[in-house]
């Protein structure tokens, strides 16, 4: 894509349609979660997710922070002269490696002190329960959503904004169908939210991987 002889309208409305269909889809299966867990626990449920709010904002804050940064010095440096010196992915590099680390750290601050946690967020006694079993399965993928907004981040940046939003999306659809799936036909529950949110994570991480699969020989 040539930004200053190309048509940049198509261009803009490319990565518009990505960006804003990401956020989008985000923001459905985050409601459908409410609204399924709501129904199926009443009032508390929906509060106790209200308490795990703040945690997917920091963990996505962490991803973002790895991902947005790194991914516009990548992409300055792919389209000029000082990349003969500066090799972009090595900025890829970088940007995995912090995000290793946050992972693990947000990893275990979750697994070891996930009731610590909660009680800071504003978990009442009757809520603390609730809470602990929807993060439950997600314990086991944590670092998949911090991975996902940094590479979508990257992804975009790397011209395949069309895969970062798939991706998202295929993750978001298959959440909003297991929620149903697993919290009423399972009947499990908030548990059974946690399960599709930590399984439509995953789906969105293998799919961005493709990207990197296409580049090998």
């Amino acid at each position: 894509m040539d930004f200053l002889k190309g048509n940049l309208r198509p261009i803009y409305f490319k990565y518009l349609a990505a960006a804003f269909g990401s956020s989008l889809i985000t923001s459905i299966y985050s409601v459908v979660d409410m609204a399924m867990v709501g129904q199926y626990q009443g009032p508390e449920g929906t509060a106790a997710l209200s308490v795990v709010a703040p945690i997917w904002n920091i963990i996505y804050s962490l991803g973002l922070l790895m991902g947005i940064g790194g991914s516009v010095i990548f992409s300055i440096l792919k389209g000029s002269r000082e990349s003969e010196n500066r090799q972009p992915n090595e900025y890829f590099t970088c940007s995995v490696i912090g995000s290793i680390f946050l992972a693990i750290l947000a990893w275990l601050v979750i697994i070891f002190f996930d009731r610590e946690l909660m009680t800071f967020f504003g978990a009442a006694k009757n809520l603390l329960p609730l809470t602990q079993e929807y993060i439950r399965p997600i314990k086991y993928v944590i670092p998949s959503f911090l991975f996902n907004q940094m590479l979508a981040a990257y992804l975009r940046n790397d011209g395949n904004p069309a895969l970062a939003t798939a991706a998202v999306l295929s993750g978001g659809i298959f959440n909003i169908f297991g929620d149903y799936f697993f919290v009423f036909t399972c009947d499990m529950g908030i548990y059974g939210a946690g399960l599709a949110t930590a399984i439509g994570s995953v789906i969105s991480f293998i799919a961005m991987l493709s990207h990197f699969s296409s580049m090998w020989p």
